[in-house]
């Protein structure tokens, strides 16, 4: 750990077993047992890396609990255990920031429904989507804005896939479920708000206002919300995808079948399809230790890993710096906005400075081009197009190194 303070140890070590029994807690109260059905979060895995995500479902890797906590505890491992922490603040913090979103939507007057589940059925796999937030209003227009959660270390320029996966999945549901008496909502306390009620029915009840029968005539879009502890940034909007959906429904019918191959000895989880290229979740991931793509020669020589060691140091370092260099810019520009005189020059002993707003960089949402051109021209000749518009840089090495 951080201290050589066995009672500052025993404290975090607390703070560990209590984010851990919470989290438990918390799951089972709003997500009940997730190994009796498919969600969101499991189809975007899926779509990232499937033996990964029939894992996670199998209930497979490595994970703390409460009881290791109390064994790491008895044998002073107190390094375990800080790790086992660091991980779920950042685990927790996301329910915490959640907590805050919907007291600022609230005090907005907003109309939501918050942690939202739609119970699906497809070719016998059982699929549950669990909407953050959705917002809705009937009027000048009736409309529908799901929030999808994401706590994050730094704003990422451009989303995972497995974000947009698992919204454009909420998305599909919603619409596809719209009048099917299958939408539950409980409250924080896990106490049901209702039950198998339509989506307008629930509309209705919280809030006493008639809702379209048909999601045609309702303004429905999807967004994801990426908050960092002093940051946020909106991304979207997305909206419902009949393909999208479709893809949603057949990764979810991969994970479940292969997991039950999988339990009844019919197939092995390293013969399950995984991430082959660099991916940056690979280092969080509670099954890499045993993925075949990380087999390889064992070295023996203690250098290699002083080296590795040495490298893994100075990038946090180098990741500290940058974090202090982007903080004291932010104090620097918020300096110079109180100034109220944009544009113009500032000027100290030996420097000078301004704070300029630049226009976003204007790129290409891939997947929006692809379903558009695939609606217009088909697929055969989208992806021929695609095919020769692509352009591809110089290869390059990249070193990856990960802590196992």
């Amino acid at each position: 750990m951080r201290s050589g303070n066995r009672k500052a140890n025993t404290l975090l070590a607390q703070l560990a077993k209590g984010l851990l029994r919470h989290s438990a807690q918390e799951t089972a109260v709003q997500l009940g047992d997730r190994s009796q059905y498919v969600g969101m979060s499991d189809i975007g895995k899926g779509v990232e890396c499937m033996r990964a995500a029939i894992a996670n479902k199998l209930g497979l890797g490595q994970r703390a609990t409460e009881q290791s906590i109390a064994s790491w505890f008895q044998q002073s491992d107190f390094d375990r255990i800080y790790k086992a922490l660091t991980k779920q603040l950042v685990l927790q913090r996301g329910h915490w920031l959640e907590s805050g979103i919907t007291n600022a939507l609230q005090a907005n007057g907003t109309n939501i429904l918050m942690q939202l589940e739609i119970m699906a059925d497809y070719k016998g796999v059982p699929i549950k989507a669990h909407l953050d937030f959705a917002l809705v209003w009937g009027w000048p227009q009736p409309t529908v804005r799901i929030l999808e959660l994401k706590s994050t270390e730094r704003i990422p320029e451009s989303l995972y896939s497995a974000y947009e996966t698992q919204l454009y999945g909420q998305l599909g549901f919603l619409v596809e479920c719209w009048n099917l008496p299958v939408f539950n909502m409980r409250d924080e306390h896990g106490t049901l708000v209702f039950e198998k009620l339509t989506f307008p029915q629930a509309v209705k009840q919280l809030f006493g206002f008639p809702f379209p029968e048909k999601p045609s005539s309702v303004d429905i879009e999807g967004w994801v919300l990426c908050l960092a502890m002093s940051e946020a940034k909106a991304f979207g909007p997305y909206r419902p995808s009949g393909m999208m959906l479709k893809a949603c429904k057949k990764t979810a019918e991969s994970i479940w079948n292969g997991a039950k191959e999988i339990s009844n000895g019919k197939n092995n989880l390293n013969d399950i399809p995984y991430c082959r290229g660099f991916h940056p979740l690979c280092d969080y991931c509670n099954h890499s230790s045993s993925c075949p793509k990380f087999e390889g020669e064992e070295l023996t020589d203690a250098a290699y890993d002083d080296e590795l060691t040495l490298v893994a140091v100075l990038k946090d370092e180098k990741r500290d710096l940058e974090d202090r260099i982007s903080k004291k810019e932010k104090r620097i520009k918020a300096f110079y906005a109180q100034q109220g005189r944009a544009s113009v020059w500032l000027k100290t002993a030996h420097y000078r400075f301004k704070s300029t707003r630049q226009e976003g960089r204007k790129t290409v949402d891939m997947t929006k081009l692809e379903l558009a051109l695939i609606n217009e021209i088909g697929e055969q000749r989208t992806h021929e197009l695609l095919a020769v518009s692509a352009k591809y840089g110089q290869p390059f090495e990249r070193l990856h190194i990960a802590r196992i």
